[in-house]
């Protein structure tokens, strides 16, 4: 990609930048005056120092800051990470030019499913003049394209994509629990004394970002766990959608990078994801009977072979490799990203370990990109797809299994080297031994025959 250049400012953009700027200021300002009104006007001055128609309550007096300043340290921390993020590395793509539109890049050719246009092309964002890796969307308050983005957030300075998903949960649930916190201990001081105005301000500034954190949290541990797209991105998913090279060279020797990665710690997030399909991935059989019938899919729109325009400007070698997708239309409401259960959904964003939910030090696992499959994990709606489409077919015994299987939750157990009429390494050498013993034992018998009717004449 081109290095960054400025991008057009709008109006929008000079009001939704400036309003980014200045809230996350004024949220500081009002939790400190929430801490000032526990320390001082509550605990300090009526608890400790109690009016002369009470009783002091010390112990009240002190343990009352004392858990707020322990609920605060979280979001505090929290906060600080994701302000660090979406303000130093929010996850925007290159801005490129005009140039770039001619010839993707061969990032995206190297993956075997990409989200794509009619062509077979990938998504080109014409304000930022560069290709769109999968789920990335182009946010007009930045002018900016952002992996995986959610939403444009003026309480945190910014957009929020992949790289801030996992933090700004984090600050949600911990500012949810300090909300309510707040809003429990001074309703009930406001129930017992009500002539403090500063108590009813801190009540209402509670209950307010109590109700909102609350609706926040709700919504995105739904979007979490059912991994629910924005309608934009919603739009691009049910394009056309190339899937896996189907045609590329492929010499008995080589391996694909998911036969080199076989042995690797990358959880398998559906069958998609097992190591015994990088033989579908990389075997590409021009009387390859899944592409055949693909052929006559509904979802068939035609294929796209990279490179698009090969160079004339160099020596032939070494020339890069020729690779051929299939383009097919996925059926409406699909989400080829959801990973089959809620569970591995949550952990997709957040981690596999407790800390990692509560901590803000790793960033989400959304962030990583090192499959060779695709830009994010496909889950079993995108296997299923694939069946549908005619690209894998399975015996009619593992169609059962796999039926009861699916509704259970679990994964379809796959049998390497036997998919869509493969075969394992040094089958094609040990039949032709065979039959070469075949051929010898015939030539044999075909010999005493001869020797027999000889003897007998």
């Amino acid at each position: 990609m081109a290095a960054d250049r400025p991008i057009q400012v709008t109006q929008q953009n000079k009001v939704s930048l400036a309003t980014a700027k200045v809230v996350p200021v004024i949220l500081v300002l009002i939790v400190a005056y929430c801490s000032y009104v526990v320390v001082g006007p509550l605990s300090i001055n009526y608890l400790i120092n109690a009016p002369d128609d009470l009783k002091p309550r010390v112990a009240a007096g002190i343990a009352i800051p004392i858990v707020w300043f322990a609920l605060l340290i979280p979001v505090a921390a929290t906060y600080l990470r994701l302000l660090l993020v979406v303000f130093l590395a929010p996850g925007y793509t290159d801005i490129g030019n005009e140039k770039l539109r001619d010839d993707p890049s061969p990032e995206f050719w190297m993956r075997d499913v990409f989200v794509c246009d009619a062509n077979g092309r990938p998504i080109w964002c014409s304000f930022c003049e560069s290709w769109k890796p999968d789920r990335a969307h182009h946010n007009q308050d930045v002018g900016r394209c952002t992996l995986k983005m959610d939403h444009f957030c003026p309480w945190v300075g910014g957009v929020v994509g992949e790289r801030s998903i996992k933090f700004f949960l984090q600050f949600l649930l911990y500012a949810m629990v300090l909300c309510l916190y707040l809003t429990i201990v001074m309703a009930y001081f406001v129930h017992e004394r009500r002539s403090n105005v500063q108590w009813d301000l801190a009540l209402g500034l509670g209950g307010f970002f109590l109700f909102f954190t609350l609706g926040m949290v709700l919504n995105s541990l739904h979007l979490a766990f059912l991994v629910l797209l924005p309608p934009e991105l919603q739009a691009s998913v049910n394009g056309n959608l190339p899937l896996a090279p189907e045609r590329t060279a492929r010499t008995p020797s080589s391996r694909s990078p998911l036969e080199d990665d076989e042995d690797s710690e990358r959880p398998l997030t559906s069958e998609i994801d097992d190591p015994s399909h990088s033989r579908y991935f990389s075997n590409n059989n021009s009387n390859n009977r899944a592409f055949r019938r693909a052929t006559k899919s509904e979802f068939w729109r035609g294929t796209v072979t990279y490179p698009l325009q090969p160079a004339t400007d160099r020596p032939p070698l070494p020339a890069p490799q020729s690779r051929t997708f299939a383009i097919l239309e996925t059926p409406p409401r699909m989400n080829p990203w959801d990973l089959g259960t809620p569970y591995r959904n949550f952990t997709n964003v957040l981690g596999e370990k407790m800390h990692d939910w509560l901590l803000p030090l790793k960033r989400s696992p959304l962030a990583e990109h090192s499959s060779d499959v695709s830009f994010y994990p496909l889950g079993p709606q995108f296997e299923n797809f694939l069946e549908d489409a005619g690209l894998v077919q399975y015996s009619a015994s593992n169609q059962k299994d796999s039926t009861v299987s699916s509704r259970r939750g679990r994964k379809r157990k796959v049998d390497p080297g036997w998919q869509n009429g493969e075969r394992p390494d040094g089958y094609f050498v040990e039949k032709e031994t065979r039959r070469q013993r075949k051929e010898a034992r015939r030539a044999e018998r075909e010999q005493e025959w001869q020797r027999e009717r000889d003897v007998v004449q």
